[in-house]
């Protein structure tokens, strides 16, 4: 849609260096957030026809190391993964040789366990990476064994591993455990299960070097009970635990968040631990064979594994959050007729990466990977009637399943009118505003659920002039709101709300002679008032984009002409507005801010845009008090320019900001969505478009504690047809 710019320079999603629309709020607690799993692609390992991942081990939120098997004359398989992207490395195979698991305490020291066949023996395996090379490592086996297997490893330091497994004498098979102090592996005395012929450790939990789990099985014949161990630093000892009805009952996995808070699972069951006590957990789906946990917390788990209905084989992944277990979409987009998960890494309760393999009909195994992390959904919002083309330019959230946008729509015979919607978590309703026909709706703000400011300009006269309208959940009442003397018209293009009875807009106006000048108002619950602002030097064309406010102060940031693009900030203390200095980013011609939000009154963060070395960037700029600072930040992949509108952050220093970039042809425009944690600037996973779009953009995002995020903007069909654009972060 291109409407007539009634307000100047204002639709930085258009590509223009203007200003962009920003409604303050809080980033999502991790815990409190769902996530969604999606596979990710994988090389083709060169030489091999069938190939597939057993164990995983990741040392941030992007990077991991996977581990397996393939049929090639190397046998092994290894790859490390640096955000979407893996690569397979070179690692050497002893002699028929398999690798069950992997851990990682950097990216430059991983070391994987299993085994290799030695003469007619089975014997144990280990190998180390070091950042460049994997290379083999000596280890010990129990004498007199025909087979020794270890099948998990938990490294607290590159110096300091555990391995558990199990080696076989005659018929009888034993627990077995080595550590690692940086030069030998060494074999440590572990008990076997009281009663039972057999006993063997799979799974591995570590919260120091002092202080592991592993769980097994004890069996007889056909016969096995779940088995657990626990080292303190000197010597291991069995634990009491239950076992489940039936005959076959192994425990594969563990992980442990303290010493006192493990989740063990297995063969159609799970075990927690609570420092004294191991109670039975009933599982999702009881038929599930679960291989491999990890926990974040004693309530937050996820527990990967396979089942089998109608002799066909599944993966599958079920969380666990404290009460319940609950089974989790695990999608494959590849063609498969089974498949697997072996193992799994989580780095918080939100971003887990899973393994494990899949069946090709026609090209056999191939090596899976599942990655679950927080993802956009974009969908079409509401579109009004008789609308022809339409946008959401900015929205605020109140609660996640209450928020409110506005924007504007194009209806045959090219009139333009303003648009407001209101989400209630699963819709989104279009809510007529007054005099939509002649008005534009610029900014929004609800401090409280069904109670929102809106502001913009209205024509009066033919003239534009400020406007304000409060929505009650049911209705709108215009408020009456002034304009500058001598103001040939007036935009206000942000407003934040601490409360209903509490507000400050900003814009901008312009004189007689076409020079434009910042503007502020705030409402105190029953009316609008002017407040002085100062404008920079000379500067005769300035613009405030975006206002972010707390009880007691607020900023507000823009651009002014010097005659290029230059970052404008300015801060309120409650009685006066004062110009903050902003440094330029280095290299750029040209720079402004689009959007800002504060969580206190010395911690602000703005994004915006800025043009340097032909290309235009992602800006960010923290205020701490006393100073604003330039924060690295990346631009789209490849990308030509990158713009970003609007950004909402949390109290602990975490911000999502996003805004739009296309490569060589601005036809080509797609949503961006940056992510902060309070110390670095990440690009969120592509937040993509409906279906049917072929190009869009996100101009605004509002971000609520404890659930999630919201994004809007506009996108456009294949037939270049205009739809108003929303994106949950969930």
């Amino acid at each position: 849609m291109r409407g007539p710019e009634r307000a100047g320079l204002r639709n930085v999603a258009r590509l223009t260096m203007a200003g962009a629309l920003v409604t303050a709020g809080v980033l999502i607690g991790a815990q409190s957030a769902s996530a969604s799993w999606l596979d990710q692609t994988t090389p083709a390992v060169p030489g091999a026809t069938l190939w597939s991942f057993t164990a995983v081990s990741c040392t941030s939120l992007t990077t991991c190391m996977a581990v397996g098997s393939d049929d090639s004359s190397d046998g092994l398989l290894a790859e490390s993964r640096n955000g979407n992207n893996w690569t397979i490395l070179s690692i050497p195979d002893p002699g028929n040789a398999n690798l069950n698991s992997v851990s990682c305490t950097s990216t430059s020291a991983c070391t994987a366990v299993g085994n290799y066949t030695s003469g007619s023996n089975t014997v144990t395996l280990a190998e180390a990476w070091n950042g460049s090379t994997w290379s083999v490592q000596s280890t010990a086996n129990p004498a007199g064994t025909k087979s020794a297997i270890l099948n998990r490893v938990v490294c607290t330091s590159a110096s300091a591993c555990i391995a558990v497994g199990d080696s076989t004498t005659g018929t009888t098979t034993s627990t077995l455990a080595e550590a690692w102090n940086g030069s030998t592996w060494t074999i440590q005395t572990t008990p076997n299960a009281s009663g039972q012929a057999n006993s063997q450790l799979n799974g591995l939990a570590c919260t120091s070097s002092t202080n592991c789990t592993a769980v097994g099985t004890g069996s007889t014949g056909s016969n096995s009970d779940p088995l657990a161990e626990t080292w303190n630093g000197s010597h291991w000892a069995t634990q009491t635990i239950p076992a489940p009805t039936g005959t076959f009952k192994p425990l594969n996995g563990v992980s442990c968040t303290s010493a006192s808070a493990c989740t063990a699972v297995g063969d159609g069951y799970a075990e927690n631990w609570n420092g004294s006590t191991w109670t039975l957990e009933t599982i999702a789906k009881s038929v599930a064979n679960l291989t491999s946990v990890s926990c974040e917390t004693a309530t937050v788990c996820t527990a990967v594994g396979y089942y089998y209905d109608d002799g066909v084989q599944f993966m599958i992944a079920e969380s666990w959050n404290g009460t319940v277990w609950k089974v989790d979409s695990t999608p494959l987009s590849a063609s498969f007729d089974s498949d697997e998960l072996t193992d799994i890494s989580c780095q918080n309760a939100t971003t887990c990466t899973a393994v494990g393999a899949y069946h090709d009909p026609v090209d056999g195994n191939r090596a899976l990977v599942e990655i679950m992390q927080l993802r956009w959904h974009p969908a079409q919002a509401a579109v009004p009637p008789g609308a022809i083309a339409s946008s959401l330019d900015t929205l605020s959230c109140a609660e996640i399943n209450n928020c409110m946008a506005v924007g504007n729509y194009e209806a045959s015979g090219s009139t333009f009118s303003s648009l407001a919607e209101t989400w209630d978590g699963h819709t989104w309703t279009v809510q007529n505003p007054p005099n939509a026909t002649s008005s534009s709706l610029s900014g929004v703000s609800c401090p409280a659920p069904s109670t929102c400011t809106v502001v913009g300009d209205v024509l009066s006269g033919g003239v534009p002039v400020t406007l304000a309208e409060q929505w009650n959940g049911t209705g709108w009442t215009v408020q009456s709101t002034p304009n500058p003397a001598g103001a040939a018209s007036s935009f206000l293009t942000s407003v934040s709300c601490p409360s209903a009875a509490s507000c400050t807009a900003t814009g901008f106006y312009r004189d007689g002679s076409g020079s434009q000048f910042t503007l502020a108002e705030s409402w105190n619950g029953s009316s609008w008032t002017l407040q002085s602002t100062p404008n920079p030097g000379s500067g005769t064309s300035v613009q405030f984009n975006s206002v972010s406010c707390t009880a007691t102060t607020c900023d507000a940031v823009g651009y002014y002409l010097t005659p290029s693009y230059t970052m404008l900030a300015e801060h309120y203390n409650g009685s006066t507005w004062t110009i903050e200095s902003t440094p330029a980013p280095v290299g750029s011609t040209a720079a402004l801010l689009n959007g800002v939000s504060c969580v206190s009154a010395t911690n602000c963060t703005a994004v915006g845009n800025y043009d340097g070395a032909g290309t235009t960037n992602a800006l960010a700029a923290r205020w701490d008090g006393t100073s604003w600072s330039i924060e690295p930040i990346p631009n789209k992949i490849n990308a030509a320019a990158t713009f970003l509108s609007s950004v909402s952050c949390a109290v602990n220093g975490a911000c999502m900001a996003v805004g739009s970039g296309y490569h060589s042809d601005p036809a080509n425009l797609t949503p961006v969505a940056e992510h902060s944690n309070g110390s670095a600037w990440n690009l969120t996973v592509a937040p993509g478009l409906p279906a049917n779009g072929v190009k869009g953009n996100f101009s605004s995002v509002s971000c609520v504690s404890g659930h999630g995020c919201i994004a809007t903007g506009f996108y456009d069909d294949n037939k270049g047809n205009e739809f108003p654009l929303y994106a949950p972060f969930n």
